[in-house]
């Protein structure tokens, strides 16, 4: 069967929605901390919080995803502008972004490993106090 779903007008699920309350709260507190946005909805800018798979409600979620995601206005022109242009190139500093935001939540306390199939920044729990003590 086909998801007939509206994308376009679907504002996505908060990640309180789908994911475990006591590691969302910990990935928040070390983004606001560092003052680091944390992206409200799916595929918003900022650190986007999400989950593996096809998500069920009432469904609990093991783990977290975190990635860094870029603003639209970024990522449109990296595309226009092709491999050489200006936009490209910052682009390319989404990786160092995003390398700092997965040291800070170990920092943080958090447990951050990353999925070999997919290469996605997982946060598998708390593994350490609070930043804040």
């Amino acid at each position: 069967m086909a998801d007939d779903t509206d994308t376009d007008a679907w504002p996505g699920y908060t990640p309180e929605e789908m994911l475990p309350t006591d590691v969302v709260e910990r990935i928040r507190l070390v983004c606001s901390l560092l003052h680091l946005p944390v992206a409200e909805r799916h595929g918003m800018p900022g650190v986007a919080l999400a989950r593996e798979g096809v998500w069920k409600p009432g469904e609990p979620a093991d783990h977290v995803t975190v990635c860094w995601n870029v603003s639209d206005k970024l990522f449109d022109a990296a595309e226009t502008q092709g491999s050489d242009g200006k936009a490209n190139h910052l682009r390319g500093a989404i990786d160092a972004v995003e390398h700092g935001l997965v040291d800070a939540l170990r920092r943080g306390g958090l447990r951050v490993e990353r999925a070999s199939q997919t290469q996605d920044w997982r946060v598998l729990g708390i593994a350490g106090p609070s930043p804040l003590g």
